[in-house]
């Protein structure tokens, strides 16, 4: 397993940058006509060291967990992430159409869902396939009584994370897209980008809907409840959640391997800034699809992070970073 102290990230050499300028411009002349895609050229250039930069493979990784106080504010006895779950298996989701159009393969990694997905019928059909499961402990529990998660499941979650990364470089892949799902988890999200990015909740969360009032009462609950600490792993242990630990362990690992990888909103957002927070060469190798939100606005301009483009649309299910991906393809596309 891998714990956080054993990641050995370096930033990417720079000195190909002038090549890659070049090269452009022989394929462009000095019109800069390929507007974002020349940026995005330049950037996974940089990241692959390659004046040839391409895309393998492309897997799409969402994160499914839930959380017991989000659970409670939805009272519902089914776990929203095994609803979702569910409705992928039966092939009724829209991103898996996008997927296919665009070549990606998508990994659902069962992080912590309120339920025994084995108890689908066609979890079967699709376990190592569709479905990874790297469940450690079932939901995170209710942080208004106890933390989250413990500093040691945490670690685990982490090294599960990169060692996910691994077994999937090895089969061939060099990018990928991270997501999440699961919306019980809207209220842990919200009390672990407080407390990280130091706010108060209030300036991050749009209250629309009755709900929207009780994520922020519980979450306001939850950051009284327990002491405040600037240590990443105790944050996470407190107020996250399995996926958030894990996503952390598989960007640190990524930019280990010198990979770029596509992130969306919110939760992906906050497990970035998190892993930021442990090695800050991470940034290096990462690329925000859109930032729609408030939480993931106020991260990007934290981190000083461009998102690629505003296509303000749900970040659900990693939809976001499907559409992104085809100008990320586009872009390696014109180099070759």
């Amino acid at each position: 397993m891998t714990n956080r102290n054993q990641f050995n990230l370096k930033l990417p050499d720079k000195r190909i940058l002038g090549a890659l300028e070049d090269k452009l411009d022989r394929i462009q002349g000095k019109s800069s006509r390929y507007g974002l895609l020349e940026k995005l050229a330049l950037r996974i250039g940089l990241i692959q060291q390659s004046l040839n930069p391409i895309i393998q493979n492309p897997v799409l990784l969402l994160f499914a967990g839930d959380h017991q106080t989000g659970l409670k504010i939805l009272n519902d006895p089914v776990s929203p992430a095994a609803r979702r779950v569910h409705k992928i298996f039966m092939d009724e989701a829209p991103m898996l159409k996008l997927a296919r159009r665009v070549g990606v393969n998508i990994k659902i990694v069962d992080c912590g869902v309120h339920y025994p997905l084995e108890g689908f019928i066609d979890y079967w059909i699709h376990s190592g396939s569709l479905i990874l499961n790297r469940k450690i402990k079932g939901s995170a529990r209710d942080f208004i009584h106890e933390a989250s998660i413990t500093t040691q499941e945490v670690h685990q979650a982490i090294a599960l994370g990169a060692d996910l990364i691994n077994n999937l470089y090895y089969s061939g892949t060099n990018v990928f897209l991270i997501g999440h799902l699961g919306s019980s988890c809207r209220v842990s999200t919200l009390a672990l980008a407080a407390s990280t990015l130091e706010i108060d909740p209030h300036e991050i969360q749009i209250t629309i809907e009755a709900e929207d009032e009780l994520l922020l009462k519980y979450a306001q609950l939850a950051l009284k409840k327990h002491p405040k600490t600037r240590d990443v792993i105790n944050q996470i242990a407190i107020w996250g959640t399995y996926q958030i630990a894990m996503m952390v362990g598989a960007m640190l690992k990524l930019a280990e391997k010198e990979l770029f990888f596509l992130v969306d909103d919110n939760e992906s957002l906050i497990a970035l800034y998190t892993a930021w927070k442990l090695h800050p060469e991470v940034i290096e190798f990462a690329m925000v699809a859109q930032n729609t939100s408030k939480i993931s606005r106020y991260i990007c301009d934290c981190l000083k992070i461009d998102r690629i483009s505003n296509f303000n649309i749900t970040a659900d299910e990693g939809f976001g970073a499907l559409t992104c991906f085809q100008l990320l393809q586009s872009a390696c596309d014109i180099m070759s």
